[in-house]
């Protein structure tokens, strides 16, 4: 019989091969802007994306939209650090399912412990997972798929699936190889991830400046959200936050909220995230504040030795409802950075008419993102698409469109389509159409079942195999090599993808 004591060992071993990171001093507090709270977004990377969905669904009435980035569903943990280590990231022994935590979700919202569900219905859901994260796998997003379906337009949910990227903050230019695990997880994918959530939450922005930015990152205390240590929740005593020139001289703004994945705090990595995920480009042009809250490797009380985001209870049995303890300290950030609301309304200006800046910006090989900017005097939105070139468009959504973007799926792989949008009014007159927006969809990416696991846990879960001696370690299938039993086996990590029934090799997917 096999014994599990590989989630004993990742909270001990790995704590102290890792030690207690200790904070530089912050250097101020953090301010207050004319923001608009019930314009925030969310997002994040691994445990940070499980940490954006849990604020998206506890704080359903002001977040507008999230981003998730190999993240799964809400609650997926249920307060267990072994389900969250296993079914929650590689899917064993099953992957999570959504029905049960919908069920959860309800009966909290129905309690008052969350906001009520039904603001989910026209939140806006960026999903992503590259073909090459075998650290948290797609069974894993599918099921946080499934979840936000269930309360939600699938129009309203983006999923980008068909990228080769490995378990990493993905970005347009900086970081390491796009199919490389480990390191500080931040990976050159060529691609704007941060650019493609921001406009499928707030549609159309204007273009991110490419320059030197206007505003500076600041470095805030923390503590001053929480009246303990913030250590003993498992939170940094500093945070960082992105604020343009323009929000320093009070013009109405935004905040999006963006968190780090695991081993990603700035004590580990520096600036390396909150200076480079991507977002401040972006934020310095379209009146956005991004807020980086921090948290910190602790290897006592609570354990988090990897400086991950609460998802499975280390702080206590709350840590996803409103009063959880880290969520309450981003609520106060949030309300402190919302303190000189001076009453702004987000409402379009100008006339009615066909709305401008129509995109379909990105694609898969089943689905198309189309964003534009918003109508005065529009209460919804109708897209229309036509399947080739001579085709007729013909109106794709059931119900109105509600926000600044669609998510378009079922689609045909490496086909092109053509998109117009329609504003409608309070008294369901549709707007003239607006400019034609053109988008293939990809090729289907290859077929791909990637690990990435310590070599015990390979062994754990079936992928490895020890040899006569017990010395060695093997993958199944092909026999390859994979390192000694023994301590060592919980701390060396090896990428393996499954080929066959049984059969794992080294290496990551083309």
């Amino acid at each position: 019989m096999k014994i599990n004591v590989r989630v004993l060992c990742i909270l001990t071993t790995a704590g102290l091969t890792l030690g207690v990171s200790v904070p530089a001093a912050a250097t101020g507090s953090l301010g207050g802007y004319n923001v608009k709270l019930d314009e925030t977004s969310v997002s994040g990377i691994s445990s940070g994306a499980y940490m954006a969905v849990q604020v998206g669904v506890a704080h359903s009435s002001i977040v507008k939209g999230v981003g998730a980035v190999a993240g799964g569903p809400y609650y997926c943990a249920q307060n267990s650090v072994n389900t969250a280590y296993r079914s929650c990231m590689t899917g064993y022994p099953a992957y999570p399912t959504a029905a049960p935590l919908v069920s959860i979700a309800a009966n909290w919202a129905s309690s008052g412990a969350i906001d009520a569900t039904s603001n989910l219905a026209t939140q806006k859901v960026w999903l992503f997972n590259g073909y090459n994260d075998g650290v948290v796998k797609k069974g894993v997003s599918d099921a946080l798929f499934d979840f936000h379906a269930a309360f939600n337009n699938v129009a309203n949910v983006f999923y980008k699936d068909n990228l080769r990227a490995a378990h990493s903050q993905v970005t347009d230019g900086y970081g390491q190889a796009c199919d490389a695990t480990g390191g500080n997880f931040m990976n050159n994918c060529g691609y704007d991830a941060a650019g493609q959530i921001l406009q499928h939450i707030y549609g159309k922005l204007n273009p991110r400046n490419t320059g030197a930015l206007s505003g500076a990152i600041q470095e805030f205390s923390q503590s001053e959200f929480h009246s303990g240590d913030t250590w003993s929740i498992g939170m940094s005593h500093y945070g960082f936050a992105y604020v343009p020139a323009s929000c320093a001289a009070q013009q109405p703004c935004r905040v999006h909220v963006a968190f780090h994945g695991c081993k990603q705090y700035a004590t580990a990595i520096g600036s390396d995230y909150y200076a480079n995920a991507g977002y401040n480009q972006w934020a310095d042009s379209n009146n956005l504040i991004v807020l980086y809250p921090q948290t910190v490797a602790t290897t006592m009380t609570p354990l988090n030795p990897n400086g991950c985001w609460d998802w499975w209870g280390y702080t206590n049995g709350d840590y996803a409802k409103k009063s959880g303890k880290q969520i309450s300290v981003v609520r106060a950030m949030l309300d402190r950075l919302a303190s000189a609301y001076t009453g702004w309304s987000s409402a379009p200006g100008g006339v009615f008419g066909a709305p401008a800046g129509v995109s379909a910006s990105d694609s898969t090989a089943n689905r198309v993102a189309v964003h534009w900017q918003g109508v005065a005097g529009a209460v919804s939105y109708n897209v229309y698409r036509a399947d080739c070139a001579s085709c007729a468009f013909v109106r794709k959504n059931a119900a109105p469109v509600k926000g600044n973007s669609y998510a378009d799926a079922g689609l045909s792989a490496s086909t092109s389509y053509r998109y117009t949008v329609r504003a409608v009014n309070a008294a369901s007159v549709e707007s003239a159409d607006s400019a034609i927006a053109t988008r293939a969809t990809t090729a289907s990416p290859p077929a791909c079942d990637p690990y990435f696991r310590s070599n015990y846990d390979h062994w754990y879960e079936d992928r490895a195999y020890t040899d006569f001696w017990n010395i060695n370690i093997r993958a199944y299938g092909s026999n390859v090599w994979l390192g000694y039993t023994g301590p060592s086996s919980m701390t060396v990590e090896t990428f393996l993808r499954k080929t066959g029934p049984g059969y794992y090799r080294k290496g990551t997917c083309g």
